[in-house]
């Protein structure tokens, strides 16, 4: 896209995320494009180097970790107050090199908005410190 089109976040959203898409992305952002059922992963330089070159891209199968929502959002609750609850169980040790997968009957009560806010914070190991704070 051309400067001046938005930023990531819409971008993904409005133009190239839909369910099934596998998309490897330079910017941190890029996993949100998940909340619209894609597996969107954000890589460095050389492995984004590697895709355009056309060179098989490895990736070492995550674990997934299945967290069954039962409940539902009500009054202020957000998608980020599940996102902080499931980030202090599994801690940094728990959460490095997983795909957090929510569902559930919980799921439908989460809005697309915050579907994508989940996917964002899925960099549930390393960001443990910093979203906690």
């Amino acid at each position: 896209w051309k400067p001046g089109s938005g930023i990531i976040h819409q971008i993904i959203l409005e133009n190239y995320a839909f369910p099934g898409l596998l998309m490897i992305g330079t910017d941190s952002h890029t996993p949100n494009g998940g909340g619209l059922g894609g597996l969107c992963i954000g890589v460095g330089g050389a492995d984004a180097v590697d895709v355009m070159a056309n060179i098989p891209w490895e990736l070492k199968c995550p674990k997934v970790i299945g967290v069954n929502l039962t409940g539902s959002l009500s009054g202020w609750t957000s998608a980020k107050d599940v996102i902080l609850k499931v980030a202090g169980i599994l801690t940094v040790k728990g959460g490095t090199g997983a795909i957090v997968e929510y569902f559930g009957p919980g799921v439908d009560s989460i809005s697309c908005t915050g579907e994508f806010v989940s996917c964002l914070h899925q960099l549930v190991g390393p960001k443990v410190g910093e979203n906690l704070q």
